[in-house]
């Protein structure tokens, strides 16, 4: 009697999203921006005020997790076009949205990512892979 192999998968670890926008970033991947402070000290007071410098930027790495900002993702439509120097090239549209991939290495933030789940897609062949 043979006894079969089961292999069990991991965990996932390569996300693939699509959010509608470039613009929509800070909004829908906010838990992994940063926005820089600082903080003053009233000399007669001693009371600490702080504030924001700068413009939130997006952390796209960190010691449990990888962004990979893909952006405008373009396939081919199937017709052909010509340059200006009579050269044919392969017509292409941009796909609906703005593409952003994120690798975890951990759990420690698998629930900032799944939080993302309403933009995940499941691309046959992404356009993109991590290494």
């Amino acid at each position: 009697m043979s006894e079969e192999l089961i292999i069990e998968e991991g965990p996932q670890i390569d996300f693939y999203f699509s959010i509608p926008s470039e613009s929509d970033m800070p909004t829908i991947l906010s838990a992994f921006y940063q926005q820089d402070t600082e903080t003053t000290v009233d000399a007669e007071t001693g009371e600490e005020t702080t504030t924001n410098v700068g413009d939130p930027y997006l952390v796209q790495y960190g010691g449990d997790y990888a962004i990979d900002v893909v952006g405008t993702i373009y396939k081919p439509t199937g017709g052909t076009l010509t340059d200006g120097d009579g050269n044919e090239y392969p017509e292409t549209a941009a796909v609906p949205g703005w593409h952003i991939n994120i690798r975890l290495v951990g759990d420690n933030r698998r629930a900032d990512v799944e939080a993302l789940s309403a933009y995940e897609v499941t691309p046959k062949t992404p356009e993109r892979v991590w290494l």
